[in-house]
């Protein structure tokens, strides 16, 4: 579920990707302003498309003082991953955190990848280990 002004992004990400979007109708009673979407395709590109419009939504915004007009909400003023807490007393804590993503998980694994004299058949087997359902190995000889 989006916002429906996110809904053309939305397609054009996913075609980008080679996924394709299905709009879900409405049922029962749904804030008009939202969309419902099903991404169908391969696993990384879908969660590709998903992280590209999870961080187009920006950081996390908590603000605890009397009378915020919101106490929690997301903001494209903040990059994704901040998080900025603002205490009832005034203070101001900063946060950043890596959310859970394939950019993580590939980086992780760079060490393995690149250390030793690593063959193909190594760094595939590696590869396939770490991601497995959500890669594929091809073998060019």
């Amino acid at each position: 579920m989006l916002d429906a002004s996110e809904e053309p992004t939305a397609r054009r990400l996913a075609a980008e990707h080679g996924v394709e979007v299905e709009l879900v109708p409405r049922r029962g009673i749904e804030p008009v302003a939202t969309v419902t979407l099903v991404l169908v395709g391969a696993a990384t590109a879908v969660g590709m498309v998903l992280r590209v419009l999870e961080q187009r939504k920006g950081g996390q915004m908590i603000d605890l003082r009397p009378g915020a007009p919101k106490a929690f909400y997301r903001t494209r003023d903040l990059v994704h991953g901040m998080v900025v807490i603002i205490a009832a007393d005034g203070t101001v804590t900063l946060d950043v955190k890596e959310p859970e993503g394939m950019f993580g998980k590939v980086i992780s694994t760079l060490p393995q990848l690149l250390s030793g004299n690593s063959s193909a058949d190594e760094v595939a087997k590696t590869v396939t280990d770490t991601f497995s359902s959500d890669v594929q190995i091809e073998k060019h000889e």
